[in-house]
């Protein structure tokens, strides 16, 4: 006879669902594959060809990953355009933070807000200052609206290829802002 105890055991492993195999290959996330020694990121790297036009060799590279990386892994933009790009997101991540802004991505001082400026703060509301009235006075001489490139191409991360022209020019504009040496002119 078995106990109550044990009843109570046994109903409790029964709801729980029936014993994982031992012996099979599994990815990262526990379920079970075919093909042992799959890459983790085998995934990403196909859905990067298939959707986005990619070569294979370059599906594999962190840059593959943002539309501005893609546009450098095609030639559209060279690199010291997407290093430029890179330090204008980390520019108005930091100006963001400073001015305490809802959609920063991480709130500084615990969420406290209301407190006095310090020195980070002050230079991030110089630098933002700084590249803002370069990029404006570039676009004295243009049609086009440079900061529209720079708010979906860069920061929402969306692709218009009508832009291209545009992310150029102010591509060169922030490589001068932050000394970034161009060696060819995109633009």
């Amino acid at each position: 006879m078995t106990s109550k105890a044990e009843k109570l055991k046994q109903k409790r492993i029964a709801r729980l669902g029936r014993p994982c195999k031992t012996g099979v290959n599994r990815n990262d996330s526990g379920r079970i594959t075919k093909k042992p020694g799959e890459a983790p990121d085998r995934l990403a790297k196909e859905t990067r060809v298939r959707l986005f036009g990619v070569k294979e060799e370059d599906a594999a590279q962190p840059e593959a990953g943002t539309v501005i990386g893609r546009l450098k892994l095609s030639g559209e933009i060279s690199s010291e355009q997407y290093e430029s790009f890179i330090r204008y997101m980390m520019t108005a991540e930091r100006y963001r933070s400073a001015m305490q802004s809802p959609d920063s991505l991480k709130t500084r001082n615990g969420g406290v807000m209301n407190i006095p400026d310090d020195e980070q703060d002050i230079a991030a509301k110089a630098a933002w200052k700084r590249v803002t009235d370069a990029i404006a006075a570039e676009q004295r001489y243009h049609r086009g609206n440079l900061m529209a490139p720079l708010n979906f191409i860069v920061t929402r991360d969306e692709f218009h290829p009508h832009m291209l022209g545009d992310l150029r020019i102010v591509g060169n504009v922030l490589c001068r802002v932050y000394g970034v040496a161009l060696t060819r002119k995109s633009a």
